[in-house]
């Protein structure tokens, strides 16, 4: 037998990984899942709390944008004054916000989300909003 078949037979019997390997593998798998599912979990939370900041940022815009546009005279203007008119001088409902007396609300995972008008707008000041979350 020559040196090129016994290399071969050696190629053919080494074809698989050992039990070792493989349960090493599974136990790194193990590890990064255990570290991975937490992180994951609070990034959640994170986002729907970036989310609630987006449409308080887009409630003050639009509690702007509606105080200039009655300033300067455009018609059909609704004066910003409770949670109803906040939620319709948005540009759309956001997904899963409700609007109650002088409130918009989102209950998310374990927290409740809520913009207030605390001052509502007259022809001479724009609403004021407040969060709580």
């Amino acid at each position: 037998m020559n040196s090129l078949q016994t290399e071969r037979r050696n190629q053919i019997r080494q074809a698989g990984f050992t039990l070792i390997e493989l349960i090493m593998v599974i136990v790194i798998l193990g590890i990064l899942a255990a570290v991975a599912v937490p992180k994951f979990t609070d990034l959640s939370a994170e986002a729907e709390k970036a989310a609630a900041d987006g449409v308080y940022a887009a409630a003050q815009s639009a509690t702007a944008t509606n105080f200039a546009a009655a300033r300067a005279g455009k018609a059909g203007i609704t004066l910003i004054t409770n949670g109803a008119t906040l939620l319709a001088a948005l540009d759309g409902t956001p997904d899963g916000w409700a609007a109650s007396g002088a409130t918009l609300t989102h209950t998310g995972s374990g927290v409740t989300y809520t913009i207030t008008v605390a001052s509502a707008e007259t022809t001479a000041a724009k609403a004021s909003l407040t969060k709580s979350w």
